[in-house]
């Protein structure tokens, strides 16, 4: 969100709501496209309430789309209770963006993203709040148009993708006109004459992004107009007989290649921290990222400014002067797409190969290694993200790079974009697979275990089959490898995702056998009190009581509660979830009102840590509603069931295994409150989806 200061331009108004997100900082030397806002602002209003229809803003790259619908939101803030600027060049990030919307708006994030979209997309279609989305980079029309609610607001999409306009109303963004471009090159002043003005605007063929990087160059370079436009005539030669890509304006490619050459020359450092970018995706690049690099093995002279804080302050601080990057409030560092094209094509094979492989070790030595923390890590396994492919770090034989990718495939799943988690699992396997070297091949200790983070998302997309056969043959082969054997940790981990799968599948007794021998190998190899051993244990416990061994179970649960209170203290989730857990067995005993007990003496602080939403928590909030109803609370117990089972409805979606029991809770709660018809209803339904 914006703090106040980022706020205060958009035309709040005191009295209303306003929830504003991601939007950029505003221009300040925006200039002209006064007809294109006013076209924009016409198409948006003469839309239909009843049926939005997207208004995308096409061109090639440079001409200015995303600074058009910038200055768009400025203007027009008053007009909109609600705006959300949303990354679109991948759907995950769209789809992370509205995820961060739910919050906004109040709703319950679901496991799975693209549900909590569609939650999105419902309340803006149905509510009353006048919203503004903008859907920024949106090069896949495929993609992006099931995120645009229905009814209700205004979307606009900034893409370089013709195809935008076969699908949307669409206005094309053009070169400014000769008058714009002269007044943007003397928006500060007179430093450049007219005349010059307009000699420089005839060279650079009136491209926004060439104008602009030009001025910025003038201005931290004294370069005269006329030394600068003979420098670029020589350039232009150069860069035509070597071939430049026939997509971009050569002009851009000349400007990049001389603004570059006379860099490396002043400023060595500032040049390859910008090299960088020819191996990074189109999302911008933290200086927090490059902080926690810090002792990444990059090439001289990059390597002592990322180590010092005060070399790489004044780094960035030099990098604002040159315009070929943009560097936000936010610290992000920002290079246009086309500028990174230009690097590709011009740096040379030794250049680029440096590059790639700094970008790789920053990567590497930057990541945490800690995917499942996401409360920690999250907002460092975003920044990676958009970058994984761009930077080859699936190819990578820097130590570390191939880490990035599997702690991303494992992270993704652990958020809930199974689709990303999925699309990078399947590549990873695929490529180190049929790749040589360590941890690579078939049997490779990379691929298997991106194997067995492929299964789990295959698993929760309802790939079951194809999951369970994943996990068996790593399980197999981790079992019979004599790098690994029966006792490693990847083994046990994997037998673990083995057990999840026969017990997904009904078969109860086969995964209780393979917990229970897993938990034998965990004491052999890690120790009884080991957080591993522990977890083990608490998986055999799960079987026990799906097998109606409520007492085993409850004995085991116990003695864990015990066991984690000495361990982190009876503040600590680990502990809490074994006292649901034991609550669950009371249950399942009878013992109604001690289970009642024990959740009422860790819920809130429980619900609290974790979020309402918490998978953990929902299942906690089904337990207790139970209970309140054994215990002949039914108004009470009716309250918890309705609101549990809607919960787990818009988390997990409707035919999650534990929405079900959800559901059979609820019908069983209508029914002792003497709503019959209601009752049936659910149940039938239920148990039709079950089938």
């Amino acid at each position: 969100m914006l703090d106040k200061r980022a706020i205060d331009p958009l035309g709040i108004v005191e009295g209303r709501q306003h929830i504003r997100g991601n939007i950029p900082i505003r221009n300040p030397d925006f200039t002209g496209r006064e007809d294109l806002l006013n076209a924009l602002r016409t198409a948006l209003v003469a839309s239909s309430k009843a049926s939005v229809l997207p208004r995308a803003l096409h061109g090639l790259g440079g001409v200015g789309k995303t600074q058009l619908a910038l200055e768009y939101v400025y203007r027009y803030a008053d007009q909109y209770d609600l705006i959300w600027w949303i990354p679109a060049e991948q759907k995950s990030l769209a789809l992370t963006s509205l995820a961060n919307l739910c919050d906004e708006l109040g709703l319950t994030q679901n496991v799975d993203q693209q549900q909590t979209a569609d939650a999105v997309l419902r309340a803006l279609s149905n509510g009353s709040l006048s919203w503004l989305l903008v859907f920024d980079n949106a090069d896949e029309p495929d993609e992006i148009l099931p995120l645009v609610p229905g009814s209700g607001g205004h979307v606009i999409i900034t893409s370089r993708n013709q195809a935008w306009s076969e699908s949307s109303d669409a206005i094309e963004v053009n070169v400014f006109a000769r008058g714009e471009s002269i007044a943007l090159l003397r928006k500060r002043g007179d430093k450049i004459s007219s005349e010059d003005a307009d000699r420089l605007a005839a060279t650079l063929g009136d491209l926004p992004l060439a104008l602009d990087q030009a001025r910025y160059w003038q201005a931290a370079t004294g370069m005269p107009v006329g030394q600068y436009l003979d420098l670029f005539d020589t350039h232009v030669r150069e860069l035509m007989s070597e071939g430049k890509p026939p997509l971009y304006p050569t002009t851009v490619a000349a400007f990049v290649s001389l603004a570059f050459e006379k860099l490396r020359a002043e400023n060595p450092a500032v040049a390859q921290l910008l090299e960088l970018f020819a191996y990074l995706g189109a999302e911008p690049l933290s200086v927090g990222m490059l902080r926690r690099a810090r002792e990444a093995a990059v090439s001289d002279p990059l390597r002592p400014v990322l180590r010092e804080p005060i070399r790489l302050s004044r780094t960035i601080r030099d990098l604002r002067k040159y315009g070929l990057a943009k560097v936000d409030a936010d610290q992000r560092i920002q290079v246009h797409r086309l500028v990174q094209a230009v690097l590709r094509e011009d740096l040379g094979k030794e250049l680029l190969a440096k590059s790639k492989e700094n970008v790789q070790r920053i990567f590497a030595t930057a990541n945490p290694t800690q995917p499942d923390d996401t409360r920690r890590y999250g907002i460092v396994y975003q920044e990676i993200g958009p970058h994984i492919i761009s930077a080859e770090l699936i190819d990578s034989e820097i130590h570390g790079a191939r880490q990035v990718v599997l702690d991303q495939i494992r992270y993704m799943y652990v958020v809930g974009d199974y689709e990303g988690s999925r699309r990078l699992g399947e590549l990873a396997v695929e490529t180190w697979t049929n790749a040589a070297g360590e941890g690579v091949g078939p049997e490779g200790e990379l691929t298997l275990i991106a194997r067995r983070h492929l299964a789990n998302a295959l698993r929760d997309l309802g790939e079951r089959e194809r999951a369970r056969k994943l996990d068996e043959e790593v399980y197999q082969s981790l079992q019979t490898s004599p790098d690994f054997g029966p006792e490693h940790e990847h083994t046990l981990a994997t037998a673990m995702s083995v057990a999840v799968d026969l017990r997904v599948a009904g078969e109860y007794r086969q995964a209780l056998a393979i917990d229970e021998l897993n938990v034998e190998r965990h004491r052999e190899v890690f120790g009884d009190e080991d957080e591993q051993t522990l977890r083990a244990r608490s998986n055999s416990a799960v079987n026990q009581r799906v097998l109606g061994d409520f007492l085993g179970a409850l004995e085991v649960d116990e003695d864990l509660i015990e066991e984690w209170r000495k361990a982190v203290g009876e503040d600590d989730a680990r502990y809490m979830f074994c006292v649901v857990n034991r609550a669950f067995d009371l249950n399942g005993r009878g013992r109604y009102a001690e289970s009642l007990a024990s959740l009422n003496q860790v819920f809130t602080r429980f619900r609290t840590l974790l979020g309402s939403g918490h998978a953990h928590v929902l299942g906690a909030a089904r337990a207790l509603g139970v209970a309140l109803r054994k215990t002949g609370q039914y108004t009470s117990a009716l309250t918890w069931a309705e609101e549990n089972f809607y919960e787990h409805e818009s988390r997990l979606g409707p035919n999650h295994d534990r929405t079900l029991g959800a559901a059979m809770t609820y019908a069983n709660t209508l029914r002792v409150n003497g709503r019959l018809p209601e009752a049936r209803e659910r149940a039938v339904d239920t148990v039709r989806r079950y089938g």
